[in-house]
This record gives C-alpha cells, structure tokens and sequence, in this order.
C-alpha cells in the first residue's frame, strides 16, 4: 500500500513516536524494530487497527499539520449539522491554522472551554491552546503544556468525529480519516498560504 512518503513526519522510526503514546498489546505486535512511520502506518491499516493509526498520525505530525487534519475531519464529519458553540471552536481552529499566531492560540481557549473536549471540536480547540503558553490562570506561576498534549486533543478529536459521521460505519470513517491523515503526512493537503496585508 505503500505509495509516498510521509515528508511532514519527521521522526525515522515508528518507535520514536509511539513512545509518546501507549499502544494497545494487540497494536504493539505490529509495531516491529526498524519499521518506518510509512511502513508503520500501512500495517496498521492492513490489520484495520485505525484507532492506533489515528493516535500514531496525531502524534507523528506536527502540531500545526495535525491540527489541519483534525479540522478536514471534522469538516467531513459533520458539515453544516453542529451546534453553534462547536462551530466557533472549530472556527478558531481553522483561525490558527491558517495563522498560528500567540493572538489565535489565545483566541481558541474560550471556545474550547465553551464547546468541551467531549465534543470533537472543542477538543480540537484545545489541542491548539495547548501548542504554547502556560495551562494556569495568569496569576499563578506559569506551567507550560506538555508537548504531547496537543496530539492527545487533536487523536481525541479525530476519534470522536470518526463517531459522530455515521455511527453504524465508524471503522470506514476512521479507515478514510486515516487515508486523510497520510495524506497531510505526505505534504498532498495544505493549508492555503494568506496574503499579509
């Protein structure tokens, strides 16, 4: 299955990545020494282990590349049919990822807080709070994110859209969410370039 490389990934191994997350026993069988992300990633959608492979893209990818793909599937997801608090947290997603300025980082915990990180795109809003600053208020001492945080928002996300599209076919949804994933990893989807003024 093999076609591209993953050029956005820039890990050598599979393994260093899969550090920063736990894989289920039946997941880590998969998980040979010297695998490459790309080879890696092939095997798991080979075994339909989609779960893994959402946890493992979200991890491998940059921040903001990881984030773009969260909101595509989002995007796919759930289209128009979302309540309004999700879509300004989506909203402010999208926001960061064309321009992922301190302002717009800032800018999405409200509607991350406001949507909830049980819904995908509240999650997905906080996985972009969590790419800087500090996760207490003002006032205290300032304690910065951990920097797998926002591959957990942005995996959390992604598996609960993958539930919200169509519950009676979440592995196709999450076997296609993949397919987009590898596809952000291979430098085929970007955002569009914004003129400054």
């Amino acid at each position: 299955m093999s076609q591209g490389q993953l050029t956005k990934v820039k890990a050598v191994k599979a393994a260093e990545v899969c550090r920063h997350f736990e894989l289920k026993e039946e997941t880590r069988s998969v998980l040979r020494d010297g695998l490459s992300p790309r080879e890696f990633v092939d095997a798991l959608l080979a075994n339909k282990h989609y779960p893994a492979a959402i946890q493992f893209l979200a991890h491998a990818l940059p921040h903001r590349e990881a984030i773009l793909w969260g909101c595509l599937c989002l995007e796919h997801a759930t289209g128009d049919g979302w309540p309004d608090v999700e879509k300004a947290a989506c909203k402010a997603a999208v926001q960061w990822v064309l321009d992922p300025s301190e302002e717009n980082r800032q800018a999405t915990k409200a509607p991350a807080d406001a949507a909830g990180v049980s819904a995908p795109a509240g999650a997905l809003a906080m996985a972009v709070s969590w790419t800087g600053g500090s996760m207490t208020a003002d006032n205290l001492p300032p304690v910065p994110p951990g920097p797998s945080l926002p591959a957990k928002g942005v995996a959390g996300a992604v598996a609960l859209a993958a539930v919200k599209a169509d519950a009676t076919k979440i592995a196709d949804t999450q076997r296609r969410f993949v397919e987009l994933g590898i596809a952000v990893a291979e430098g085929k989807v970007v955002w569009p370039e914004l003129k400054k003024k």
